[in-house]
């Protein structure tokens, strides 16, 4: 899937005045491909991932998916589009404790289909026994290393196998070994299932992988 920016603007009230992230930013991302968005902190490149992700709207501007605009949506036409069709990777895990991990993974995909449950719970099987942590299903999170966490947080962001992958800094709090898992996990499931994948991270790991780098 494509995803085309058209003259951005995006800006967030901070005491009296008036904080400018993006203003008419404009940019093509083409599907199956893989970009790194950097920029020092506090320029937006989470601001960036949360409205390419529909979380949150712009001031103006428009996106488009493929050829349908979409950022004119209602909410609850937005929503339906990320649990179809985007997967989000967090810096912070976004992981509920009361959950244990499968539960954390599958949780999202549910709908009360009994015949679905059972092959949504065999296919996050299948994922953590990719990601090396199919040990863990029982475990909480509290139970779980960073690095851990993270690759729970990846299971649940690709078991919808969606077109579009975003990832928020998921590196940032892992030690130099996990770190290169993950970023050899997410670069392989990218190429190998040609998703269009947009990373935002400080660490030089992805850089070389990358098809184009995204400064803001």
């Amino acid at each position: 899937m494509k995803i085309i920016l058209r003259d951005v603007t995006k800006s967030y009230n901070k005491g009296r005045k008036r904080l400018n992230i993006f203003t008419d930013f404009s940019y093509t991302f083409d599907s199956e491909k893989l970009y790194l968005v950097k920029g020092d902190s506090g320029k937006g490149k989470t601001t960036l991932l949360t409205i390419i992700g529909l979380l949150q709207k712009t001031d103006s501007g428009d996106i488009y998916f493929d050829n349908d605009k979409v950022s004119d949506l209602t909410n609850e036409q937005k929503c339906k589009i990320r649990k179809n069709k985007i997967g989000f990777v967090f810096q912070d895990f976004n992981l509920f404790d009361s959950l244990n991990v499968v539960d954390n993974i599958v949780l999202p995909e549910l709908d009360g289909n009994k015949e679905k449950r059972d092959i949504v719970f065999k296919k996050a099987r299948l994922i953590l026994d990719s990601l090396n942590i199919h040990n863990k299903m029982a475990n909480f999170p509290y139970e779980l290393s960073g690095g851990e966490k993270q690759r729970v947080g990846v299971a649940r962001a690709i078991l919808k196998d969606p077109d579009v992958l975003i990832c928020d800094e998921p590196i940032s709090n892992l030690d130099e070994k996990n770190a290169q898992e993950i970023v050899k996990y997410i670069h392989d499931y990218c190429r190998e299932k040609k998703r269009l994948c947009i990373i935002a991270s400080h660490n030089v790991s992805f850089d070389h992988l990358a098809d184009d780098i995204v400064y803001i």
